[in-house]
């Protein structure tokens, strides 16, 4: 067992920064794709999405395509997943209304916007509960009040899918034992158990590491050695082969992880400090 967790407890203050940079830069990763068979307008709303991630300080991946067909393959092979569609219209094998349609069957939470030369499909759209319907020419203005509304809605998405995700269900010995897992600093495998290292005590069960990683929020848990998962909100310090919780508490860190966990550490702590400073402004 690694020592220090107690005194923990009483530094849970300094802890909940950390996690709320780190919420912080997770609501800020949008994943968006611009669809419309005229390369102008879509070059043009590649543009206007991207000034809008620059000024505003957020992450936008943005996937540009010529056909709704493909954009729909892609949806429906799980291999591209976002959170923003701008459509147009009218375009050839597959209009923007009959994709939306298509898809709201299998994912009702994407946000829609419509950005189009025909205002005759606006009904349709906002019965497919479009987030917009816009007419071209785009402005700027427009892109940035539909990218806020979207933000709305994905931040909203993700903290109840979070608040699903608070508690963990395990099987201490012959008890079935429901973890918060805001409590869990990382957890452990010690032979064929799966230990769980929380700021007070520490739990254990007979599941594996694997499927409880699979239950767990990868947003905040973290594989950073073949037998560790650390809670990366708690995490102050990340060394060469550990990372530290603070009070003395280390464990270990491999080589596999070490620059991812790294340079995420780094870029929260970036940006817990440009959160105080907009704080103090």
């Amino acid at each position: 067992m690694i020592h220090g967790i107690s005194g923990l407890k009483n530094q849970q203050i300094s802890f909940k920064i950390s996690l709320k940079g780190m919420q912080y830069m997770q609501s800020e990763d949008i994943k968006v794709a611009i669809c419309d068979d005229e390369e102008f307008y879509r070059s043009q709303l590649d543009d206007m999405v991207s000034v809008y991630g620059n000024e505003m300080d957020v992450n936008v991946s943005i996937d540009l395509y010529g056909n709704a067909k493909e954009l729909m393959n892609n949806i429906l092979s799980k291999s591209k997943e976002y959170d923003l569609l701008f459509l147009d219209v009218e375009m050839p094998g597959m209009t923007g209304i009959e994709m939306a349609d298509a898809l709201r069957k299998i994912d009702p939470w994407v946000c829609i916007s419509f950005v189009t030369s025909y205002d005759a499909f606006a009904i349709q759209a906002f019965r497919l509960d479009a987030l917009d319907y816009v007419m071209k020419p785009i402005k700027y203005t427009q892109v940035k009040h539909i990218i806020e509304k979207a933000k709305l809605q994905i931040d909203y998405r993700k903290n109840a899918q979070k608040a699903e995700k608070r508690y963990l269900k395990i099987k201490s010995g012959y008890e079935d034992v429901l973890i918060d897992l805001q409590n869990v600093l990382y957890i452990e495998k010690r032979r064929n158990q799966c230990v769980f290292h929380k700021i007070d005590d520490e739990i254990s069960c007979y599941e594996p590491l694997k499927k409880i990683y699979e239950r767990l929020d990868h947003d905040a848990f973290m594989y950073i050695h073949q037998g560790y998962i650390a809670n990366f909100n708690y995490i102050k310090e990340v060394k060469k082969d550990v990372v530290c919780f603070g009070q003395g508490m280390e464990v270990p860190l491999s080589r596999k992880y070490h620059d991812q966990i790294k340079e995420l550490h780094l870029d929260k702590i970036r940006r817990a400090y440009k959160e105080q400073e907009l704080n103090y402004n």
